[in-house]
């Protein structure tokens, strides 16, 4: 199939959502194309959506703040334990929240050549995932602009809290307490907001984020993989569950991590069907992240050899943030390619018009170009 035509297929599914009914048969598909190819279906544990997680943090630091009304020594050890869980999380860290229960099961798929027993000096991981996002109305245009600033002010009240918190179990008055409640109810009504059109309207289609970042992984493998690569081998990961916390790319590189070595690198796929291709090098929601490795130079000189690359530059992404962020924090020369607009946004995403007719196929098309010069560099040098 084309990389149009597998963009079209899983933009068929009504949703790509983890434990839903159409999660197998999507992978199921995936799996299909794959013929002659070893692939593997690697299960983990996973919240369902990042919903009951929000709602996990919200729940434990609300009753921690009402607690300190008439035990605060219970009040503040609840405060200091979701709080520090939240900075993890929106972080992304890893955190224990992503354990809490409901867990259910999703899925990574792993697509290997059938002769990769042969050992290479060099590997190439192409990663891209499948699933889609619950709708939320924080991503809807007039608002996700602000969806750095907002989580700040939310991430530094929680911190406020903490000293609430303290302050209260210290020295018990009314005017702090006052102050704790206050916040509690501004946490309730922040968690309200950012979940309430995911009960409304459930989850997106997700044909730009991400079935296009599906499409040009499986793409750029298939031509890396028949050009029989002497020095190269190159490993597909299609991972489930990204829109949770990325918590299928962590569950592969906490599976894999030890067949990684000094010539691992990581090219992650996401969100290719609108605006201008872009090679990440910053992202992060309150720390920057800074991506200056040898595949970002790689991908830069690669721009300067193709003209139809000529406008692709550098761009940065703080809001939320992608499945190669746990190999760039592990020291594995890590990049991801996505599409931005000229405000740095990505359109439609995480909303009802992350739909096929949306979709802009030319940053997916010269994504794949970009990405087979890469591994084409990284195979000769």
């Amino acid at each position: 199939m084309t990389p149009r035509q597998i963009v079209e297929k899983l933009a068929s599914f009504p949703n790509r959502g983890v434990a839903t009914s159409h999660d197998i048969p999507v992978l199921e598909f995936l799996t299909g194309l794959f013929t002659g190819r070893q692939v593997a279906r690697e299960s983990f544990k996973t919240p369902k959506t990042y919903i009951s997680v929000v709602w996990w943090l919200i729940g434990g630091l609300v009753t921690g703040l009402l607690t300190l009304n008439f035990l605060p020594v219970a009040g503040l050890f609840l405060t200091l334990v979701f709080v520090t869980m939240a900075m993890l999380y929106f972080n992304w860290y890893a955190s224990p929240v992503t354990g809490f229960p409901p867990l259910v099961k999703s899925y990574n798929l792993v697509v290997k050549t059938e002769n990769n027993h042969t050992s290479k000096p060099k590997k190439l991981i192409l990663m891209a995932h499948w699933d889609t996002a619950p709708i939320s109305v924080l991503y809807r245009p007039e608002m996700v602009g602000n969806f750095r600033q907002s989580l700040k002010i939310s991430l530094f009240l929680m911190i406020a809290a903490q000293f609430i918190a303290i302050l209260q179990f210290l020295t018990p008055s009314n005017f702090v307490m006052l102050i704790g409640n206050i916040l509690a109810f501004y946490f309730l009504l922040q968690g309200v907001i950012g979940t309430i059109d995911y009960f409304r309207l459930g989850y997106s289609n997700g044909a730009s984020d991400n079935a296009t970042g599906v499409a040009a992984a499986i793409a750029t493998a298939e031509k890396l993989w028949n050009k029989n690569l002497e020095n190269l081998e190159v490993e597909l990961v299609l991972t489930g569950a990204e829109e949770v916390g990325m918590i299928g790319a962590r569950a592969y590189m906490k599976k894999h991590y030890t067949e990684f070595h000094k010539g691992t690198y990581l090219l992650n796929f996401d969100t290719l069907g609108n605006g201008n291709l872009k090679i990440i090098t910053q992202t992060g929601s309150w720390s920057n992240i800074v991506y200056d490795n040898d595949l970002i130079q790689i991908a830069k000189q690669a721009v300067t050899e193709v003209p139809a690359l000529k406008n692709v530059s550098t761009g940065a992404w703080h809001t939320a943030d992608f499945d190669s962020v746990w190999f760039q924090r592990a020291g594995i020369p890590s990049l991801t390619l996505a599409a931005l607009d000229t405000n740095g946004r990505m359109p439609n995403i995480h909303r009802p018009t992350d739909i096929l007719s949306n979709v802009d196929f030319l940053p997916m098309e010269k994504a794949i170009i970009l990405a087979e010069k890469i591994g084409e560099h990284l195979n000769n040098t």
